[in-house]
């Protein structure tokens, strides 16, 4: 009987590492928490993230969560430039090395180009982010979270 106890308890101990293992360098649940990126993603919304390969899986157009350490908490944004990427706003309208990018979520045209109104070169591990619900959300336009550096994202959606 005791041996079957020590089984049991081991194997839940184990059960819980190989949880805690997954959540940290595999995969983990999360919440989206903000309307910043309505309406691809609601307040409360369950997403799963991909945690391997940072940031050499990251492209254009990605969805990631971000450590803010200016906002001090976690935050959900696109990808819309890369490493070595020019980003202006001209007009509501993004541009990427100088070439207006396609809208294909019909996103509406940002009031506020914030940081960007100036052409913005990004260095290596640095990301551009902005918000789908453009008009409410803080990026990476905006001195509070600023241009992105790799190691400040946590995980990619996983689509």
């Amino acid at each position: 009987m005791n041996r079957r106890i020590l089984s049991f308890v081991i194997s839940l101990l184990l059960l819980g590492l190989s949880v805690r293992l997954l959540s940290a360098y595999v995969v983990q649940l999360y919440f989206v928490s903000g309307d910043s990126m309505a309406p691809t993603y609601t307040s409360g919304q369950p997403v799963l993230l991909q945690k391997w390969g940072l940031p050499d899986c990251l492209d254009r157009d990605d969805i990631v969560i971000i450590r803010s350490k200016n906002l001090h908490r976690d935050i959900v944004k696109r990808i819309v430039a890369l490493p070595g990427d020019t980003v202006q706003i001209i007009d509501g309208l993004l541009y990427v090395n100088a070439v207006l990018e396609e809208n294909p979520y019909h996103l509406p045209a940002m009031k506020d180009a914030g940081n960007a109104a100036s052409p913005i070169t990004l260095g290596a591990g640095e990301y551009f982010v902005l918000g789908d619900n453009r008009n409410a959300s803080i990026d990476s336009r905006f001195d509070e979270v600023g241009i992105i550096l790799s190691d400040h994202i946590i995980g990619k959606v996983i689509d």
